[in-house]
């Protein structure tokens, strides 16, 4: 194992600005391939999972995914009338 291209819970969390507990908590589900818990404490992370992860996307829609959404049911709704007549 070479050290040089693994990093630190604290340095996985400064590159991707986000908080220490949840690098821990990615790495505890397995979001950042290959990290390793040494000790009782300390994660070696690869610098490659770390440069490579893509958080998945969270929290509101957009008005846009909104309306397009209330459209597609519109656009059923009609096809299921237009159906029965």
């Amino acid at each position: 194992m070479n050290l040089d291209e693994y990093i630190t819970i604290t340095e996985a969390a400064h590159i991707l600005e986000k908080t220490v507990s949840m690098i821990g908590r990615l790495c505890r589900a397995g979001k950042l391939p290959g990290a390793e818990k040494k000790g009782n404490a300390a994660w070696l992370i690869p610098r490659a999972s770390v440069e490579s992860y893509a958080p998945g996307r969270r929290g509101p829609r957009t008005n846009k995914e909104k309306v397009a959404d209330e459209l597609a049911g519109i656009r059923a709704e009609l096809a299921d009338i237009t159906k029965e007549e």
